[in-house]
């Protein structure tokens, strides 16, 4: 169980990071460990893989589409017993394939829908890092659109320094600010030649009601593009559906932002938080371009499986 425990560490300390490399990682090291449990007894075969599958989905409390892929797996475990050891491998083997696939064409849909938002001359304005967003931006590039990219440094963990290389590397401008001045910058005293046409985020969720959960900091950009009328849109795969609408936020260590603090000095640090539905203009998916208060029609037309296992 070694390279599925080396999976989990990564991505409990981010070395592993954004749902996409996280599910991505959870289904490859689920793949070989499923292949080399061929000899165990059936009994034990099925222990370790719901072993396996909490270790996987616990990992990251905030990553529903993890959590929902690693559920569609344990079902197949569950309503496929009565088969022989070697036909249940083979199911959660074919299992696997598919939902990889669906990851892969859920995002090559999203980064297509993406750069029609994005017109000539625009100030565009992100947080942290989504590889997504990212592949959206560069996407929109490819297709001769000219535009500026803003985004924050990320504290404590400095992710957007990720974004602002990657999209420096595909020659698309980028300007950093500090996490602290997103709400000024996105606000209209600012100055005229800073202000932003439109906001694209990442989400780690997406709720019943629409709201997404997102890297710490994302309520107050959305609260001043909301107050300041730029429009938000979050680039989002359904797959990350909770169907609970209660999601527990992440509390990461306080090392991370002051290494060596004094003693008796306590730090709350946040992972994410919550942007309403009514601070969002809309949701790129991989059905197209959608209104938060669509999202439970799309899930229960084309996912009606996450509402039951």
């Amino acid at each position: 169980m070694e390279s599925l425990q080396k999976t989990v560490e990564k991505i409990k300390k981010l070395q592993i990071q954004g749902a996409n490399a996280v599910a991505t990682a959870s289904l490859s090291s689920l793949k070989k460990y499923n292949l080399a449990s061929k000899n165990l007894k059936k009994d034990l075969y099925f222990n370790k893989m719901n072993r396996a599958f909490k270790l996987l989905s616990q990992a990251r409390p905030t990553e529903p589409l993890n959590q929902n892929l690693l559920k569609f797996l344990q079902h197949q475990l569950k309503i496929n017993r009565q088969l022989t050891q070697a036909e249940i491998q083979k199911i959660i083997n074919q299992s696997i394939l598919y939902l990889r696939e669906l990851v892969k064409s859920n995002r090559l849909k999203i980064i297509n829908y993406g750069p029609k938002l994005i017109q000539n001359n625009y100030n565009i304005f992100t947080h942290c890092h989504s590889s997504t967003v990212e592949e959206i931006l560069i996407k929109a590039k490819s297709q001769k659109q000219k535009f500026k990219v803003f985004n924050t440094e990320t504290r404590p963990l400095f992710q957007g320094r990720i974004t602002a290389k990657n999209l420096i590397k595909a020659k698309i401008p980028v300007t950093m600010v500090a996490d602290s001045a997103s709400s000024f910058l996105i606000s209209k005293t600012s100055g005229k030649n800073l202000m932003m046409d439109a906001a694209i985020l990442g989400a780690d969720a997406v709720l019943p009601d629409g709201s997404i959960i997102n890297k710490i900091g994302s309520f107050g950009i959305g609260l001043s593009c909301y107050q300041t009328k730029v429009p938000l849109y979050i680039a989002c795969n359904l797959l990350k559906f909770d169907r609970t609408g209660i999601i527990p936020i992440e509390i990461r260590p306080q090392e991370e932002i002051w290494p060596g603090k004094p003693k008796n000095l306590k730090i709350i640090n946040f992972a994410f938080d919550k942007i309403p539905a009514k601070f969002i203009k809309g949701l790129i998916t991989e059905f197209g371009i959608i209104k938060p208060i669509q999202v439970r029609f799309y899930i229960k037309k084309y996912y009606p499986w996450l509402n039951k296992i």
